[in-house]
């Protein structure tokens, strides 16, 4: 599957190619001056923000693909110093664009389960909050307090369990 520019945005295209490592000038020099320094800058902020762009992990997992097409094509070539040298880079490449997706995935997941566990507290709280106050004809509030101490300990007992296994 080749990416090949889209008739009607090879303008588009041809900026965001050049964007990283190029001034509005040169691209708009490189554009044939069609488009002013000061609209190629513009508009590449447009085309960043667009929520019709790819996502970080939408694009990294395209530059990987498009890496490891460079990667096939080097492999039905002649092997020489360069060739090696060039599947090497990439590989390399590769393997740390992996090793950071996988950190990222880690991070957010530590981040929903962080949530997921302050949202659980708060709601077990609410949730005490009203029994103690449902109850507060027919249980002493000592006897409560005792008792939401008792749950709290078994409650991080089998806490504890879970914790252990997933290790």
């Amino acid at each position: 599957m080749d990416i090949a520019p889209r008739p009607a945005n090879k303008i588009d295209d041809k900026i965001l190619q050049l964007a990283d490592n190029h001034s509005p000038e040169e691209i708009s020099r490189a554009l044939g001056g069609v488009i002013s320094p000061a609209k190629v800058a513009a508009h590449t902020q447009t085309l960043l923000k667009s929520k019709n762009w790819l996502t970080a992990a939408q694009e990294d997992a395209l530059i990987s693909y498009k890496m490891k097409r460079i990667l096939l094509t080097l492999e039905g070539r002649f092997m020489d110093n360069d060739n090696f040298s060039a599947r090497l880079k990439l590989l390399k490449e590769i393997g740390g664009r992996l090793d950071k997706r996988e950190t990222a995935k880690d991070a957010d997941l530590n981040k929903l389960y962080n949530n997921q566990g302050r949202i659980m507290g708060q709601v077990v709280d609410l949730a005490l909050t009203f029994m103690k106050g449902a109850l507060r004809k027919e249980i002493d509030a000592d006897q409560w307090d005792a008792l939401v101490q008792e749950a709290l300990r078994n409650a991080q007992a089998e806490i504890a369990k879970h914790e252990a296994i997933d290790e």
